[in-house]
């Protein structure tokens, strides 16, 4: 047999040819093959669409119940059996919730946390914040930050005008003080130190967004121009910008975060009047991308 006959693929018998060889068949009494019985009785055996009598759509119709009775029992609903003043275990259940939440599912989870929060007492609820503000700064996903809008507007705008007030008495835009005064972070000796300012510079960013989007949700963006007007002292009082280029970065990441909120003419011009003349050119790169922003 060549190559070419080798895989034939599907076979289509034309009707009236299989009608004749059927007739032919039942007129002529012919002897089939063993070998062929032997795989007509193999098929019947194992696969139910060769038996006779097989009735697809009465198959499908039953697998159609079996799998609405599955998606039944799945969206039972979420009984939680917990001691509501228990600070411990509030903050396991809560975390669990946390830790489950994807784009997918955010809708179910939203409405299991929204129930949760109702159960307990103002103390647990404040030590939920925190983890929440946690949770926030590590992942820079909305959908924690939507999770602060499940609690009440009162206890949002306390809570968060007691963080946004501690964020500018702390400057907490900045990096600890171990790397802001380390200037050669970028030195090979230094990687330990400079890991640790990868991270907290993902935390920053993502705090800076978050309080972007509450502060201007619950109408207090005069709370990120006195942000970005820091960022701009802090920028303006830093004489050497490239030995301490990280910290010189990581504002100006802060900067185009805030100019994605509140785009103001004047945080623009500033930034269009930056000296740029002796900067590394990494830093000159993070400088004209915010300018070709808002040409």
């Amino acid at each position: 047999m060549n190559e070419e006959n080798e895989d034939i693929g599907l076979v289509k018998i034309n009707y009236e040819t299989f009608k004749n060889c059927l007739n032919d068949y039942n007129n002529n009494n012919i002897q089939i093959p063993d070998s062929i019985v032997n795989k007509a009785n193999e098929l019947i055996n194992n696969y139910n669409c060769f038996v006779s009598n097989y009735d697809a759509r009465s198959l499908w119709e039953k697998k159609k119940i079996i799998a609405q009775n599955k998606t039944k029992v799945k969206s039972r609903p979420h009984i939680i059996y917990i001691d509501f003043s228990d600070d411990a275990k509030c903050k396991k259940e809560f975390i669990s919730y946390l830790n489950k939440l994807t784009d997918v599912n955010k809708d179910v989870i939203y409405g299991k946390i929204s129930h949760f929060i109702t159960q307990i007492n103002d103390d647990i609820k404040n030590s939920l914040f925190d983890i929440l503000i946690n949770f926030i700064k590590t992942s820079n996903n909305k959908i924690y930050i939507e999770i602060l809008y499940l609690f009440d507007n009162d206890y949002i705008e306390s809570n968060i005008t007691k963080y946004y007030e501690n964020y500018l008495k702390n400057k907490e835009w900045l990096p600890a003080k171990i790397v802001i005064e380390h200037k050669m972070i970028f030195e090979e000796q230094y990687y330990d130190t400079y890991c640790e300012y990868i991270k907290i510079k993902k935390n920053t960013l993502s705090m800076i967004k978050a309080l972007c989007i509450i502060l201007k949700k619950i109408n207090k963006v005069d709370i990120i121009n006195q942000i970005i007007t820091s960022i701009i002292d802090d920028l303006n009082n830093k004489p050497d910008l490239n030995n301490y280029k990280h910290i010189t970065e990581l504002l100006l990441d802060e900067y185009a975060i805030i100019l994605d909120f509140i785009p103001k003419q004047e945080y623009i011009d500033y930034i269009k009047m930056f000296d740029i003349s002796n900067l590394d050119n990494s830093t000159k790169f993070k400088i004209s991308n915010i300018i070709d922003k808002y040409k």
